[in-house]
């Protein structure tokens, strides 16, 4: 039975997701050359340009990602049981029928598009000019990795509603699909010890942002993963272990997909990047590294991920 003032999902224009992609890679470009080039705390010592993470190759990454979980799914493969969330978060939500491919195609494109925009906001206003988001730009990169809230992801939440009220027509006014895409943003706060959940989604939300953005990513692994080093040592400065960290990514990988068969259909869907990036290309860990199994300051870290072969 559909809960009492629910209304069904209401078909998208067909560029929305697109359109919504590009506001917000934009955004993040913005960010990065106003804010992040120019903060005298992020410089690195014998690093011209400072790395990021958070930014808008990472973006599109994952926006590539889940592009080809779905047309896997087209084709009947759904080794992240998308179908079977469907009902489930129907089920929850007392909406009814489930959505169906076409929109959770927008809400998860939509989702991904938007989840990162509370890392360089500092409110989730929104302020539509014809010239971009127009967000209150932070004065870092922030990460809800050092608190006890998802406060990022809350605020990245709120932008996406706000896009969906400014650019969705009814699409965007139907509270189904606000409802869903505020729910899949808020999957992807992340726990590094935690490798399942019961929420509907969790899962393709955590592999695409967490693992298969490396797979679509313009950039190399090592280059993220400093940019990443980057933006944590001027949040909360302080020393990390390089080896243990390259060496999560397949542990993680392995951990959230413990069937080997279901991790061979994700591994084939994340190959399909125009990269030609395997599992060994991600997931290699280059022989210069693995001395540096003690924790370095940052810095030393980036310079040492950013250095040539």
């Amino acid at each position: 039975m559909t809960r009492p003032g629910s209304e069904p999902y209401v078909p998208c224009a067909p560029d929305l997701v697109r359109e919504i992609r590009g506001l917000a890679v934009a955004e993040h470009e913005r960010f990065e050359r106003d804010v992040w080039e120019k903060l005298p705390e992020a410089a690195v010592p014998g690093v011209s340009r400072v790395p990021s993470y958070h930014n808008g190759r990472h973006v599109a990454a994952v926006c590539d990602g889940i592009e080809a979980v779905f047309d896997a799914l087209e084709a009947g493969s759904d080794p992240f049981g998308l179908v079977r969330d469907a009902s489930r978060w129907a089920e929850s939500t007392g909406e009814g029928e489930p959505p169906g491919p076409e929109a959770l195609r927008t809400a998860f494109g939509i989702a991904f598009a938007c989840h990162d925009l509370g890392n360089i906001a500092a409110s989730p206003r929104v302020a539509l000019d014809g010239n971009g988001l127009g967000l209150e730009l932070a004065r870092f990169y922030d990460s809800s990795a050092l608190y006890a809230t998802p406060a990022v992801e809350i605020r990245s939440a709120g932008i996406a509603h706000a896009l969906l009220l400014s650019k969705g027509g009814d699409c965007g006014r139907a509270p189904a699909l606000a409802r869903l895409v505020e729910h899949l943003v808020l999957q992807t706060v992340f726990h590094f010890e935690k490798v399942s959940d019961s929420a509907p989604f969790w899962f393709p939300m955590q592999v695409v942002d967490m693992i298969g953005s490396y797979f679509f990513l313009s950039t190399s692994r090592l280059e993220a993963i400093a940019g990443l080093f980057a933006e944590m040592r001027v949040q909360k400065p302080g020393s990390i272990p390089v080896l243990p960290f390259l060496s999560s990514l397949e542990e993680r990988f392995d951990g959230l997909i413990a069937d080997p068969g279901a991790r061979r259909e994700v591994l084939e869907i994340f190959e399909w990047n125009a990269f030609g990036r395997t599992r060994e290309t991600v997931f290699e860990v280059p022989e210069r590294f693995r001395g540096m199994d003690r924790p370095v300051p940052y810095g030393e870290a980036i310079a040492a991920l950013l250095a040539p072969g």
